[in-house]
């Protein structure tokens, strides 16, 4: 089947966060896709599971998130787009402490965390060792603070789909962080100065012009999807030759849900209180 047209004035940006500290070549843990409909005035925002499966879906090899590191980037935009239907205008690759330093560069960033949290996390590639200690509720996470909530799954019922609502927290709690007229302008400046922490094709001149665009988007039109095997016949869960955890997808459905869910990201409905709002996510157990 093949993807259905997209209207010129939708900008679809592709997030990836690699699993290495300081390397940008390793698995892609992080797979989402923020679309900006500038017609309507809304961002929806789709996150895959890594461990997503294609072809044979025998082993690790087949999972979605190995095929940067064996392919590239180009051969990822076009297996997005053959899974979700989604063509990708523009790319951003960013490793741990690449997260880190935009983070902290920012000051911090602010998320609303379901339970308390005592976690150690090591990066394999340097053996850092990361102890995250949280309250449930609000809390400010500095970059090596925000790493490692976006990365705990073990103590969640919900296990990766836990963290990829968690991921989604963090870019939300980015945007509210960084949208200001003032940092607006001085973007081109702030992100040279973070060269290392990064890689992306978009033209960073424009970069003031998209973030103009993101000020004027509200957060209630902001809507926040995953792709899970929970709730949804979207998938299903697999073991590899190899042992490992694979989902095997349906992707007629997997398309079906994002176009219907790209839809309904435009449109506005009534929310308990009988307000008109866009918002519509279904990471609802991990946001305020």
């Amino acid at each position: 089947m093949a993807p259905a047209p997209e209207p010129a004035e939708r900008l679809n940006l592709l997030v990836l966060g690699v699993d290495q500290a300081e390397s940008f070549v390793g698995n892609t843990d992080v797979i989402m896709i923020v679309s900006i409909d500038q017609a309507s005035g809304t961002i929806f925002v789709l996150s895959l599971p890594r461990d997503l499966c294609l072809g044979a879906c025998d082993g690790h090899a087949s999972r979605i998130n190995e095929v940067y590191k064996r392919q590239g980037i180009e051969a990822l935009k076009q297996t997005l787009r053959y899974v979700t239907g989604l063509r990708i205008d523009h790319w951003m690759l960013v490793n741990f402490h690449g997260v880190e330093a935009i983070i902290n560069q920012l000051g911090g960033v602010r998320v609303w965390s379901n339970r308390e949290f005592d976690e150690r996390f090591i990066y394999l590639e340097t053996d850092e060792e990361i102890r995250l200690i949280l309250d449930e509720g609000w809390n400010t996470l500095n970059g090596r603070e925000a790493v490692a909530y976006g990365r705990s799954r073990k103590y969640d019922s919900g296990g990766d789909f836990a963290r990829i609502c968690r991921q989604q927290q963090v870019v939300r709690g980015l945007r509210e962080q960084s949208l200001s007229p003032a940092l607006i302008v001085n973007a081109p400046s702030l992100l040279a100065s973070l060269s290392g922490a990064f890689k992306t094709d978009f033209p960073i001149a424009s970069v003031p012009a998209l973030g103009n665009l993101l000020l004027a988007i509200p957060q209630e039109r902001i809507n926040s999807w995953a792709v899970h095997a929970r709730g949804q016949e979207l998938m299903v869960w697999e073991q590899g030759l190899d042992g490992a955890n694979l989902l095997r997808p349906d992707l007629h459905a997997i398309r079906d849900f994002v176009q219907d869910s790209l839809i309904e990201s435009t449109r506005a409905h009534l929310d308990d209180q009988g307000n008109p709002t866009f918002v519509r996510d279904n990471c609802e157990d991990y946001f305020p």
